[in-house]
């Protein structure tokens, strides 16, 4: 029986088929090894990483500071119904295609625990809730939203009341008493408030031996009953002293304008 030699010019069936189909390139031996296998990664079952994909932070506010619209970057939002109560979850673009948007838009307010989630346990006292969140959206009519911006944006008119001081003393006499009750009815009728000061001028009025308690009574009373001519003039404060000493009181009269102005 003849043997055959071996012949280092034969080749394998795969280097035949190369050859034959892909003369240009060489197959590499590593090529008819096995495949490797793919390695195994375990799928994580807690509830966080699964479920609708939220982003976080990521919403994009626009010119006026908003979000807004397409500026709500999560898949699903909950819209603010009667009586503040909550719908359920929707889609944003099922939500944006529900609305007038010549007329109203939809503008996040807030955001809150995903409805799917709110009986998943929350965190550890002092920990981070990572629960998923869901975007809290209102439906805002353009309008009515542009009308309180500029009503926002204007400035605050001065409400300071000017005050006006009427000073008197115990002793005073009956001519300058009137002149004196006469311009402080003439400020309160311009709308303005008045003080009125017993006992700075003079000094050692005190010591006067006719200053007696009952004619200071009677004089405070006089001033309160001039006061009370005026409509709606009234004590705005507590008075501060005492009868007899040197005192302050305060009235005022709403209702009134003050001097310089016109009512619409």
């Amino acid at each position: 029986m003849r043997v055959i030699a071996h012949s280092p010019h034969l080749i394998s069936a795969a280097e035949a088929l190369q050859r034959v189909f892909l003369p240009n390139w060489r197959l590499h031996s590593s090529c008819l090894r096995k495949p490797i296998p793919l390695r195994y990664q375990p799928f994580n079952l807690q509830y966080r990483n699964y479920g609708p994909r939220i982003k976080r932070s990521t919403a994009a506010p626009s010119n006026d500071g908003l979000i807004r619209d397409e500026g709500i970057r999560a898949p699903e939002i909950q819209t603010v119904g009667p009586n503040n109560s909550l719908q359920p979850p929707t889609g944003l673009r099922e939500s944006l295609a529900s609305i007038d948007r010549s007329t109203q838009f939809l503008m996040q307010v807030g955001e809150t625990i995903h409805p799917r989630f709110a009986d998943a346990p929350g965190p550890d006292e002092g920990q981070r809730d990572s629960r998923p969140k869901i975007p809290v959206c209102k439906v805002v009519d353009k309008l009515s939203h542009r009308q309180a911006e500029i009503a926002k944006a204007k400035p605050k008119k001065n409400i300071s009341v000017p005050t006006k001081e009427v000073e008197l003393n115990w002793t005073i006499a009956p001519h300058d008493l009137d002149h004196r009750l006469k311009k402080m009815r003439e400020f309160l009728t311009d709308g303005r408030r008045v003080e009125v000061v017993f006992g700075r001028k003079r000094r050692g009025w005190m010591q006067r031996k006719d200053v007696t308690e009952g004619k200071a009574k009677g004089l405070l009373e006089m001033i309160r009953d001039q006061a009370a001519t005026v409509q709606g003039s009234k004590e705005w404060k507590a008075l501060e002293g005492e009868e007899g000493g040197e005192l302050r009181v305060f009235f005022e009269a709403k209702g009134n304008k003050q001097k310089g102005e016109t009512k619409d």
